[in-house]
């Protein structure tokens, strides 16, 4: 499910949506909100009940694909098709007091915002509207001095750089930092010590 309706849309532009533009509109707001997605890293559509597969590497610990904790909830873990108990979600991976081996570790679990927060809806409404404005074909278009931009024909359906900024507290940092450590004695690395 999009993270606006066609209603969300309709009443941003003030009038009714007539049956011809519904498809259209509704292909909108799904291309969008898979471009927030992708933009911000994680899943923002609520996903009830679904699978996915994580790879364990004998440790035991396993992290969850950042893209998939937003309120995310484990219903059960299953490996080798045997169901797992003894297994607690951190928020960010699970966690067993023995190691996960090496076979594949299915997760069945709900994640995504139950409903969109206000500021994704607003976010995806404006995006549709401003690609409903535009002709295809036409990047922007300016009414002073008449300018018009022509670019490839799915070069408008992009986030626009208001949107990727309104977005920046819902993007994910990237990996963040890894710290490296080298073993053996440490390195003072002052230069030599005088007395």
């Amino acid at each position: 499910m999009p993270l606006a309706t066609v209603d969300d849309v309709a009443a941003r532009i003030g009038r009714p949506v007539s049956p011809d533009e519904h498809p259209r509109i509704s292909a909108f707001l799904a291309d969008v909100t898979g471009l927030i997605e992708d933009y911000c890293g994680r899943d923002m559509e609520r996903r009830e009940g679904e699978a996915f597969t994580l790879y364990p590497e004998g440790a035991c610990v396993l992290t969850v694909p950042a893209r998939l904790t937003t309120f995310l909830t484990v219903d059960a873990v299953h490996q080798d098709g045997q169901a797992l108990t003894g297994w607690t979600f951190t928020g960010r991976q699970l966690v067993r007091e023995v190691s996960w081996g090496l076979a594949v570790v299915t997760v069945t679990g709900s994640w995504g915002y139950q409903a969109p927060p206000a500021s994704l809806r607003a976010i995806t409404c404006s995006e549709v509207i401003r690609w409903l404005a535009l002709s295809p074909g036409v990047e922007s278009e300016r009414v002073g001095e008449v300018e018009v931009t022509f670019a490839g024909a799915s070069s408008a359906q992009t986030l626009s750089a208001i949107s990727k900024a309104a977005l920046r507290s819902y993007r994910r940092n990237g990996a963040g930092t890894i710290t490296l450590r080298r073993e053996g004695p440490s390195l003072d690395l002052r230069g030599p010590l005088v007395l």
